[in-house]
């Protein structure tokens, strides 16, 4: 049996005092599988209100780039498990109905997404009418409200249009019992985004002016994003669709955020009159501010409550890795 040369020995001999009497540390690295996963959809991918803007402002990237996603199954990879993070809106009736929570945004990045129907001039004054019918609608949709709608769509599966008219029936502004208008006054087209609540405020928008006038409603919902909406309105494609104040103030206008909802109306009115000859309506009530959110226990585990709580983690994270 060969001997273990002296040198070793001692050199064992003392790694294991140094162990044994706490001088030395045994680093343990974490495993990368803890880095976050995360999910955004197109939008917020592109738009400078959305992930880039808010890592400038936050002073944060994700380890790994987010992977796109179409907005509807980035809850389901939330809920299970799939990714970590994702973009969502404040009235998507998905965050209460999973646990869901949304980190606070606490620097103030987003602004306030107040949405109101967006019509052509030329439409409205061919269709003065039309100011009084859609107005009547301002301030009827609270953020509860709101994410009750979307949500009766998105798990409860019923269809946008008995949800819209059921909303309408509720509100007093259009009665279950009413008949529409016969469409001899001309046609019109009404048009969404590409998600459920663009399409619920579509329908209610194409329904309330149906059944409150002779005007003939063409419907082209779930159009697609936000660009694709408003280039569809400017070019006369559409003549209403509903859009939101923060939207169009940092998106559209590219003008900086504004965190005041009256002033930042103000503003979408004045700018959109005049460049494009395009009328912000009044507004319908809520703020479907962007969020970023993810599952209640998870947030919880890591201590995570605002999104500079994130930022930090975050960058911890790529130090402990490096």
């Amino acid at each position: 049996m060969n001997k273990i040369p002296m040198q070793i020995r001692i050199l064992i001999i003392i790694v294991v005092v140094a162990v044994l009497t706490g001088t030395m540390t045994i680093v343990q690295h974490k495993d990368e599988s803890d880095t976050l996963k995360v999910a955004f959809g197109a939008e917020f991918l592109t738009r400078p209100d959305g992930y880039d803007g808010l890592s400038k402002h936050y002073k944060f990237r994700f380890k790994s780039e987010p992977k796109q996603m179409v907005d509807g199954l980035m809850y389901q990879a939330l809920v299970n498990g799939s990714v970590d993070v994702i973009n969502g809106f404040y009235t998507d009736g998905r965050i209460p109905a999973y646990k869901l929570f949304c980190l606070e945004d606490d620097r103030n990045f987003f602004p306030p997404y107040y949405a109101a129907p967006l019509i052509r001039k030329e439409t409205l004054e061919r269709y003065p009418e039309l100011e009084e019918i859609l107005n009547a609608l301002a301030g009827k949709i609270s953020n509860e409200t709101m994410r009750n709608l979307n949500f009766e769509v998105d798990e409860n599966g019923f269809r946008v249009e008995d949800v819209a008219r059921g909303f309408l029936a509720k509100v007093d502004l259009v009665p279950l019992d009413a008949e529409p208008g016969g469409g001899s006054a001309g046609t019109i087209t009404v048009g969404s985004k590409s998600f459920t609540e663009q399409e619920i405020l579509g329908e209610i928008i194409a329904i309330m002016i149906e059944y409150n006038s002779n005007i003939k409603v063409v419907r082209k919902l779930n159009l697609g994003g936000t660009i694709i909406c408003f280039n569809a309105l400017k070019a006369g494609d559409l003549d209403i669709y509903p859009e939101y104040t923060g939207t169009g103030l940092v998106n559209i206008l590219k003008m900086p955020v504004e965190p005041d909802p009256d002033r930042s109306y103000g503003i979408v009115k004045e700018e959109f009159e005049k460049k494009y000859d395009i009328v912000w309506l009044k507004p319908l009530g809520f703020n479907n501010t962007y969020t970023l959110t993810m599952r209640n226990a998870h947030a919880e585990k890591l201590g995570l409550k605002t999104i500079s709580d994130l930022a930090a983690y975050v960058k911890k994270q790529a130090n402990d890795f490096e």
